[in-house]
């Protein structure tokens, strides 16, 4: 039975034609996900739908997930485009839309269909699971499907999986013989997630050796290669300490630098604490600089945009 599901989901996705996107398309997609990711949805409404509409199917996920994070339920148009993602064979679209727990059922607003599609990504996750495909493996984790599923990605090199699993032992989760044992597997999962390349993983294993009075060396080395790929409360913690806002982390004084990426972040229009903290923080940093210095900061804080990732808070790709 389950291989005849699989069959005919091949036949449904073998039909739809995957989207172009012109130079322009792909620039409002782009934002769109620079400002979903800097939790501005209601601006990133407007470009991602360029791009949905022109047939991309990630674009039409996070449509779906902006529209739905920004009525804190699932509309009939998030629906819509969800369905359109998931009829491209975006795993995650199909898992929201087989979501009972959305508020859209007690609302009764929800379209119906769910139990389809839930059957439907269970079919075709297992599938390419089954093959080493790490994200449908995430995929059943979610679906909860079993935690052998994100511990199996994890193994096998998904740096998502990896800092999601150091976070759930962290959390308590699983069973551990002792506390030590646990703190090793929480350490292991971080480390290796901040090694694969993962920001947010980064970020994480550098919390975690804080924690544990682990080494100064090594924590300035992560949080400044976060804040390099734009991770936004790495660049807060990385421009707080060069500024010696203060310097727990016993990072040499980098004034100009400080104030360029706390004006930065000064700007950021979403929410989150970094934002604000910039804000606050800017006018302490005037105090102990020059105008001459500030002008430089400023240039620092141009070059830095033009040179790095787009600020971001890497929002998981399945949260609330």
């Amino acid at each position: 039975m389950v291989k005849q599901i699989g069959f005919v989901i091949l036949l449904f996705f073998s039909s739809v034609a995957f989207a172009q996107l012109t130079t322009e398309q792909e620039s409002a997609k782009k934002k769109g996900l620079e400002l979903y990711n800097q939790y501005m949805g209601v601006s990133a409404v407007d470009p991602l739908r360029i791009a949905a509409e022109a047939g991309d199917k990630t674009a039409q996920y996070y449509l779906g997930e902006t529209l739905r994070l920004n009525n804190m339920f699932m509309t009939s148009e998030a629906q819509k485009w969800y369905e359109a993602a998931a009829k491209q064979g975006d795993l995650f679209a199909m898992l929201r839309l087989g979501d009972s727990n959305d508020l859209c059922h007690s609302l009764a607003t929800c379209a119906g269909g769910g139990s389809e599609w839930r059957e439907k990504v269970l079919s075709l996750a297992y599938e390419e699971a089954e093959r080493g495909d790490t994200e449908a493996m995430r995929v059943l984790y979610y679906a909860e499907e079993g935690l052998v599923w994100l511990e199996k990605a994890a193994e096998a090199g998904d740096t998502d999986a990896q800092q999601l699993l150091g976070s759930f032992y962290k959390a308590g989760g699983g069973w551990f013989l002792t506390t030590g044992n646990r703190n090793k597997a929480v350490e292991r999962w971080f480390r290796a997630s901040a090694e694969g390349g993962n920001p947010v993983g980064m970020m994480l294993y550098a919390n975690y050796l804080f924690e544990n009075d682990g080494s100064k060396k090594e924590i300035r080395h992560w949080v400044k290669t976060a804040a390099e790929m734009g991770h936004i409360d790495a660049v807060s913690t990385y421009a707080s300490n060069i500024a010696h806002l203060p310097n727990d982390l016993d990072f040499p004084e980098d004034l100009v630098a400080g104030y360029g990426l706390t004006y930065l972040l000064s700007q950021l229009q979403g929410g989150g604490v970094a934002p604000e903290d910039g804000r606050r923080n800017l006018p302490e940093l005037a105090k102990k600089m020059t105008p001459a210095q500030i002008e430089e900061a400023e240039v620092f804080a141009e070059d830095w945009a033009k040179s790095h990732p787009p600020l971001s808070y890497f929002v998981p790709v399945y949260g609330y």
